[in-house]
C-alpha cells in the first residue's frame, strides 16, 4: 500500500483487501493464503486417496511385500490395517527363520574351529604322535629288558584302586624317535603305562603315567621297557597292597 493512503497508522482504503480464515502456519500443507483453498492441500482424489491410505498402512505396520494386498483381494472385507499386520507376522517369521539359519551356521563354524586351547593342547601332543607309521612289533621284536636297568619304580595300592606314577624323558640323540613303551610279557596285567607309542623329543620331556591297579592282594612285579631303533630304557616295576 502507498504510504500516502495510510491514515492514522492504519490503511486508508480497503480496495486491495482479500479476506481469508486459513493459516497454515508455515507447513505448506494449506497451500497459499488467499487462495481461496482451505483445509488440506488436496492431491488428486478417489483412488490416489485409496492408494495414499494403503501406503500409510504399509508405512505404519511395515514394508510390504505384496501378501496384504492378495489378502485383500482375496477377502475385500478385511481390514487394511489387519491384512498389513498379518503380511508383517509373515516376515518377521522369515527373517526369523533367516537368522535362526546363520546362528546355526555361525554355531556350526565355531564348533569346527579350534580353540585356543585346543590348540594348546594339541601343539603339547606334538612329538609325542608318531612321525612314521610302521608295526613297532615287527620292526622291535618282543618287548624283552635290556641288559641295564635305568630304575625302580614302586607303587603301593588298595586292591582294584589305582596308583600312579609320573615319568620324563628326552631322546638322547638329534630330532624325533618313534618310541614303543610296554612291559615284559611276564609282568601281570595290573600295570599300565601311557602313551604306549609315540615319538620322544630332543629337547623336551615326554610325559608318561605308570598306573598300578592291583587285582588281588600281594606282591606284583615286572619290567617296564621305553626303546626306540637307536636305543632301550628298562625300568623294573613293583607294586604291592
Amino acid at each position: 500500500m502507498d504510504k500516502s493512503l495510510i491514515q492514522n497508522s492504519g490503511p486508508g482504503t480497503f480496495e486491495d483487501f482479500v479476506d481469508f480464515d486459513e493459516f497454515d502456519g508455515g507447513d505448506g500443507q494449506m497451500g497459499v493464503a488467499g487462495d481461496g483453498q482451505k483445509g488440506l492441500e488436496k492431491i488428486g482424489g478417489g483412488a490416489a486417496l485409496f492408494n495414499s491410505k494403503s501406503m500409510s498402512a504399509k508405512n505404519a505396520w511395515g514394508t510390504s511385500s505384496g501378501y496384504a494386498d492378495q489378502l485383500r483381494e482375496s477377502d475385500p472385507e478385511i481390514d487394511t490395517a489387519r491384512a498389513q499386520q498379518l503380511e508383517n507376522w509373515a516376515n518377521q517369521q522369515e527373517v526369523r527363520a533367516k537368522n535362526q539359519g546363520l546362528k546355526e551356521m555361525a554355531d556350526n563354524f565355531d564348533a569346527a574351529q579350534p580353540s585356543e586351547e585346543e590348540n594348546w593342547r594339541q601343539l603339547a601332543k606334538f612329538g609325542v604322535e608318531r612321525n612314521e607309521e610302521f608295526d613297532m612289533d615287527a620292526e622291535f621284536g618282543p618287548v624283552t629288558a635290556g641288559a641295564d636297568i635305568e630304575g625302580v619304580i614302586e607303587l603301593k595300592s588298595a586292591v582294584t584302586k589305582v596308583a600312579t606314577h609320573d615319568l620324563y624323558l628326552k631322546n638322547p640323540y638329534m630330532g624325533f624317535a618313534d618310541f614303543r613303551a610296554a612291559f615284559t610279557s611276564d609282568t601281570p596285567m595290573d600295570w599300565y603305562v601311557e602313551p604306549n607309542e609315540g615319538s620322544l623329543m630332543q629337547k623336551d620331556d615326554t610325559h608318561f603315567t605308570i598306573k598300578f591297579k592291583p587285582q588281588g592282594p600281594g606282591l606284583i612285579e615286572g619290567y617296564l621297557v621305553i626303546e626306540t631303533e637307536d636305543f632301550k630304557k628298562t625300568w623294573k616295576v613293583m607294586g604291592s597292597t
